[in-house]
This record gives structure tokens, sequence and C-alpha cells, in this order.
């Protein structure tokens, strides 16, 4: 699928430097339509399904009783998912890469109204006072917030297992959906980038190479300095030895672009090869393939900045603080599966005035990204483990 995106990617800048100047129609009549159906369809279903998957992963969560592990866990979790988050907007700051793209050959749509105001003001309307309004309206951060109580009132609620299943039904068609407007992605990321270099050139693409240059320093940045420093100072091992030990994990990790993918391959090297405590690396993997996603939340932070860069949308401090704050807390609770952050970045980028529609504009190289990401994802569970490890015990 990698592959069929990235020729779709190609054979669109293609379309749109080579022939449309020579033939317009094809873009208005064929290249337009198409990727702006490809994008209805991926948008229609993120709402029931990023819904359903909170409601599921939230209810599941048992934070209380696994002891002081998971509490050291958890806490280590939510610090490097902080540190992913501020070195990407560090960077995207600093680099500015959605400067100079017309705007008009962007994605349009209909954004909801910016959150705006102080943290208290934002805090508040983050709250909707009637869910199918606001689902009507297409605020998606208000569903979602509503799907975090519904999942905490399930985990209290006993005999509630027919409204779980029906929730797990509804989610595992979801996926399959989704996984079938995915096989359409190729002709969908070549009609968006053909309209796109039409209407642009190809110099429209340098934003994209920008973003993409940055999202990746910022995985360099978070693996081989954040995570040896980790790894020294709370794990005593040589950074060196630990990242030679753990690449079957991270190859793995690569090409599944899938933490729970990867799951039975990380728990191999880290009883093996890194000879850590069975017990606690099974605990700390097993719960990071789905609540340890570091490198999802940095990619996120760093692309809903560059679509408001894009788009000319200028954040205050109390939004981009809004944007540290959603990010980690989707990098703890998404899903270890293949593109589940882009219900995330479509629901803050609505939550800020940008269209939800400019998510189609990652589509194209969300793919190389997401194996990426994984891959720091699953370092990520092994340095967690390899830190918390105390040998002896």
């Amino acid at each position: 699928m990698a592959i069929r995106i990235l020729l779709g990617l190609v054979a669109g800048a293609l379309l749109g430097a080579l022939v449309a100047p020579e033939a317009p129609w094809l873009i208005e009549y064929f290249a337009r339509p198409a990727g702006q159906l490809f994008m209805r369809l991926l948008l229609v279903l993120v709402m029931p399904l990023a819904a359903a998957a909170l409601v599921l992963g939230v209810a599941e969560l048992k934070p209380g009783s696994i002891g002081p592990v998971a509490r050291r866990a958890f806490a280590l979790t939510l610090g490097l998912t902080g540190a992913g988050v501020a070195i990407g907007l560090l960077l995207v700051t600093v680099v500015h890469p959605g400067r100079g793209v017309d705007r008009a050959a962007l994605p349009a749509g209909d954004a909801v109204a910016p959150i705006t105001g102080s943290p208290v003001d934002t805090f508040v309307q983050m709250v909707p006072d009637n869910v199918i309004a606001a689902a009507a309206k297409g605020e998606l951060l208000g569903v979602l917030i509503v799907a975090v109580l519904v999942g905490l009132a399930l985990r209290r609620t006993e005999n509630a297992e027919p409204f779980r299943a029906v929730v797990q039904g509804l989610f595992d068609v979801l996926v399959q959906g989704v996984q079938m407007v995915m096989w359409l992605a190729p002709l969908g990321v070549a009609g968006l980038t053909a309209t796109m270099v039409a209407k642009t050139g190809l110099g429209g693409l340098a934003p994209l190479a920008r973003f993409v240059g940055v999202v990746l320093g910022a995985i360099l940045v978070q693996g081989l300095v954040v995570y040896p420093l980790v790894l020294k100072l709370l794990g005593k091992r040589s950074p060196l030895s630990f990242y030679r030990a753990v690449q079957p994990a991270l190859a793995m990790a690569f090409s599944t672009a899938s933490s729970a993918a990867t799951l039975p391959t990380t728990l191999r090297v880290a009883e093996t090869e890194l000879r850590l405590r069975p017990d606690l690396a099974r605990f700390v993997l097993t719960v990071g393939a789905s609540a340890n996603q570091n490198g999802t939340a940095l990619f996120e932070g760093v692309a809903v900045l560059y679509l408001a860069q894009l788009y000319g949308v200028d954040l205050s401090l109390a939004q981009q603080g809004f944007v540290v704050l959603v990010a980690v807390a989707a990098g703890v609770g998404t899903a270890g599966v293949p593109g589940a952050s882009m219900p995330v970045i479509a629901a803050l980028a609505a939550s800020l005035g940008i269209p939800p529609e400019s998510v189609g504009v990652l589509v194209g190289i969300d793919r190389f990204l997401d194996m990426c990401r994984t891959t720091l994802n699953v370092a990520g569970d092994l340095v967690i483990a390899a830190a918390l490890d105390e040998p002896g015990r």
C-alpha cells in the first residue's frame, strides 16, 4: 500500500505539472473530484471511528491496578511524550515549513468556529452542551470528550457487556470501512496532488518536503538524544548496545507501521536480547503498544502547527498549549495501528478554525512518516522497560 500511495503522489505531481497545462479539463473533471471524493469518504468515518476507539480504550485502562511500576511507567511515558511534542513544536516553529504556498490550491472545507480566549475559556469550549448538535456541526473534539466520559462510565458499570460488544462491533466495522476507503488512496492522493501542482507548479510541494524534514528531524532528536539520556541516567545502559540489541523490533515496526503487530517481536527482544525481567517487560511493553505513542504525539503536534501555517491561522500561546496537551493525551491513548493519528489531527485542526479536510495534504506522505514514528514508538516502549528494569529482583 505504501508503494501504491507513493506512486499515486508521483503520478499526481506529473499530471499536474506536465499534462494539466495542455488539458485543464483533466483537473477540473477528474483529478479534483477524485481527491475530494476520497477525502469525503475518509472524513465521514472519522467521527464514529474515533469515538468508538476512545470509548473502548478508556474502558479497558486500569491505571490503579498494577501499583508502583505502573505509576513509574506512566510518569516516564508522559515525560517522553511531552519531550517529543516539545521538540517537534520547536522545530516546526523555527523552520516554518508551511510558508510559501498558494492557499487557493489547498483542500477547502467548512471549519467550525475556532476555540479562542483564555486557557479557562479554551477548556470550557471543548465540552459540548449537546453531543448530537456537536456531531452535526462537525465538532469532533467535543464528541471525543463525550466518548471519554462514556468510557469512564463503562468501566464503573456492571453488566455492561452488551453495550461494550455493540461499541466493539461498531469499531470493527468502521475499521474495515477505513481499510476499504484506503484502497482508493493512490487515486485520491494523485487527484489531490495533481490539483495542487496544477495551481502552484512543482514548487507547491516544497512546503510538504520541509514538513517531512521537520518530522524526521524531530524523530531523530528524540531517538538519538532523549532516549540515550534516559537509558544512561535511569537504565545504566549503553545506548549503542541497546540499539544494537533491539534492531529486530525496530525493523518490524518500520515495515508494519503498527506497534500492536510488532508486540511479539518486541517482547522476544526484551527478554532474550536485553534480558529484562519477564514480568516487567510483558506489562510495560503490552501496555505501551497502545498507551505509549510518543512518536505519534510528536507527529500530531507538528502536523497541526504545519496545517495552521499553511492556512494562515495564527495560534495564540493558549492555543499552542492546547495543541501540546491534546497531542500528549492522544499519545497515551492512540491505537497502535497504521493511520490512527489522522482523526486526532482532524479534530485538532477543526477546533483551531482549520478545515478538517486539510489532512488531505498529509495523506500522500503519511504512510512513510507512520513507519518512522512507529519505529520511535516501539523504541520508546523498550527504553521505558529498560529504564524500569532492576536486575536482581
